[in-house]
């Protein structure tokens, strides 16, 4: 009986390190620092509505209201209801507005939202962007690395909460570099090679340690005499 425990324990272990290395974190991905975290959420009829928040909370009011300025031209048009808090240490900026999620492709305007964020007299240049219950599609942008790195994006699709995980960065000062490709046909993906990607050795070793385990006990299993029936 402990030996049937034991193994089950060993056989989830396992399984469980396989589905880390499957939805591994690329190099990139792990080295954004957020300055801001986004939330995304869309409403059944279409609005997308949106929690930014700032690490500090310093972070000045007009600076929120001239990134929504720049968000409204970027999208066409204005978001609405802003409404500003400070919590701790941090400032949270919830407000409505359209364009940021087209539901029929699930296209995502992250372009906008790095325009919106990454200029002005206050820029956040490294954030994250969540969006709620989205499920990715061939249409959905994976990851984006403009020409000379203007600026960088990936996403990582999550289970629980049920979304996408975006990482951004911006290194150019000019927003017209700031733009995407057109991902309809199909996935964004870096403009250069992957070399930015490498293996997960903690998680490799793990599954390597763990499926030893899990062979040493079947074969003792198969070598321990079995009872004789009375």
């Amino acid at each position: 009986m402990k030996f049937q425990i034991s193994l089950r324990l060993l056989s989830l272990l396992f399984l469980g390190l396989l589905a880390c290395l499957g939805f591994g974190q690329s190099k990139f991905f792990a080295s954004v620092r957020p300055d801001a975290t986004v939330v995304v959420k869309t409403h059944q009829m279409g609005t997308n509505l949106v929690e930014i928040t700032y690490q500090g909370s310093s972070y000045p009011e007009p600076a929120i209201e001239q990134m929504l300025v720049r968000l409204g031209a970027a999208l066409g048009n204005e978001p609405r209801n802003l409404v500003t808090t400070v919590e701790e240490n941090v400032v949270k900026a919830t407000f409505a507005v359209q364009g940021l999620v087209t539901e029929s492709d699930s296209r995502l305007n992250l372009s906008a939202l790095a325009i919106a964020m990454a200029f002005g007299d206050h820029p956040i240049k490294s954030f994250s962007v969540f969006f709620e219950g989205i499920t990715p599609d061939k249409s959905t942008p994976k990851k984006w690395f403009a020409p000379n790195d203007a600026w960088m994006m990936e996403g990582v699709s999550m289970a629980s909460p049920k979304g996408l995980d975006y990482r951004v960065k911006v290194n150019t000062a000019n927003p017209n570099e700031i733009y995407m490709p057109d991902s309809k046909s199909a996935p964004i993906v870096s403009g250069k090679p992957d070399s930015t990607e490498h293996p997960n050795y903690f998680i490799l070793g793990g599954i390597f340690v763990g499926a030893i385990a899990v062979g040493l006990l079947v074969y003792s299993a198969l070598l321990r005499p079995r009872q004789k029936g009375r």
